[in-house]
Formats: structure tokens, C-alpha cells, sequence
């Protein structure tokens, strides 16, 4: 899926992609794509980078990022298994055949496919109960969607993923695990800028207030169009 888009291997081969059948409902999920593969580390934030430091200061490549794409869409997700969150969504529309294209610039080179990149700790750290790095523990597939499975201290999270419409709407989904305290869920300003609606909580900036009784499922809605797109597509 990310070979020509200027997304950098890092030397492991890619796992067999293979598509997963959606649910029958309102809301429908489009088909996906999944992979899982090694990549640069394309991330730039020093405090997102802070989850790939090795203690001899040296920065780890994406080693287990799975990649989730809708069929023929435009949107691809990055969603890594060392940080436990997603890293970056790639604009397949700016997507150009050489890699070496893209220096890692990210969001801030107009050219560059990146169109959101991970910034700041990880999204539930200011949570009671989330304390050191994130452990991966798990994925699978439930009702055609990918869902992954961490802690993140004393928080068991499951988070999961999906587009809909024509591959511009991402919905964003975290569970907290029997929790006993409210959420919170902080998230760049740019990323913020995209999300059109969350099913729970309060918002405070660009941090989200989930109060103790929904920290089971909040799912947040992002448009990934850019506004000068939107009234178009609408």
C-alpha cells in the first residue's frame, strides 16, 4: 500500500495485506486493506519520538506499524504497535512514485504525504492510572474492523480503527477497560481541527473530558478532507 508514497521501508518485508469484509449497518465500514510492516521512523515531535528512544539515545524505526487503507480510497492509516496509537494518515492523492522525495519534513513540506503526524505523549497519558510506555499485547478482527490491544500502565485500552463515506471519514474508537476514573484524551492541534464530533465527554482545548460511566467506547469522527474540499465532497 505506502511502497511509491514516500513512506520509507526500513528493510523488513511487508506482511501479505488481506481485506477485510464489513458489517452490515447504518454506518457502514468500507472494505480495508490491512498490512503490517517495518518503517522509517518518519515521526518528528521529540515527545512522540520519545516512545522509540533507546537508552543509548539512538531512535527506533517503525518496526510493527500496521497500515489501513479503504479499497480505491484516498486515506491510508499508520497505527504502530511500539507507541500503541496512530502515528500518521497518508494522503494517497499527494503520493509521489520516488521516496527519496520526501525527506522527513512531515506535515511541514507541502509535498509530503503526511497529512496528520503523531505529536505530543501518547493520547490517554494525562489519564489517571497511565503511567510509562505503552505495551502492545494484541490485534484482531472484530465485526471487519482492526482492533488493537494495549495497556498503558494500569489502563487495558482496546482502539480501533474504520473509513466510511467515500474514505474521507475516519471514525476513531477507544475503550477503556473496566476503568474506575474518567478519561482524557489529548490530541495535536491539528489533528483536533479535523475531528467533527466525539460520542462522549466534554471538551477542554484540545483535551477531551470522557466521564468515568463512558470510558468503555468514545468514538471520535475525523474529516480528513481539507476544508477547501469539503463543500465539494458535501
Amino acid at each position: 500500500m505506502l511502497g511509491a508514497l514516500g513512506v520509507g521501508y526500513a528493510g523488513a518485508e511487508e506482511s501479505p495485506g488481506h481485506e477485510v469484509e464489513q458489517p452490515s449497518s447504518l454506518s457502514v465500514p468500507l472494505l480495508l486493506d490491512i498490512s503490517r510492516l517495518s518503517l522509517k521512523n518518519f515521526l518528528e515531535d521529540k515527545s512522540a519520538l520519545e516512545a522509540y528512544r533507546r537508552p543509548d539515545e539512538t531512535i527506533d524505526d517503525l518496526e510493527d506499524a500496521f497500515t489501513i487503507g479503504a479499497i480505491r480510497g484516498r486515506y491510508a492509516l499508520i497505527w504502530d504497535a511500539t507507541a500503541c496509537r496512530l502515528v500518521g494518515v497518508v494522503d494517497l492523492k499527494r503520493s509521489q512514485p520516488d521516496a527519496e522525495a520526501f525527506p522527513q519534513s512531515g506535515a511541514k513540506n507541502q509535498t509530503s504525504p503526511y497529512h496528520l503526524l503523531a505529536e505530543g505523549f501518547h493520547p490517554l497519558a494525562g489519564s489517571l492510572g497511565a503511567f510509562g510506555k505503552p505495551l502492545y499485547f494484541g490485534f484482531r478482527i472484530v465485526d471487519g474492523i482492526p482492533e488493537f490491544l494495549y495497556y498503558h500502565g494500569a489502563l487495558r485500552v482496546e482502539e480501533r480503527l474504520w473509513l466510511e463515506g467515500d474514505g474521507y471519514i475516519l471514525k476513531h474508537r477507544f475503550t477503556v477497560k473496566d476503568s474506575e476514573n474518567a478519561i482524557l484524551l489529548r490530541f495535536p492541534e491539528s489533528w483536533k481541527a479535523l475531528i467533527t464530533g466525539a460520542s462522549a465527554g466534554t471538551w477542554n482545548g484540545q483535551t477531551l473530558s470522557v466521564p468515568v460511566e463512558d470510558a468503555a467506547e468514545v468514538v471520535l469522527t475525523y474529516n480528513l478532507l481539507p476544508k477547501s474540499e469539503r463543500e465539494e465532497a458535501d
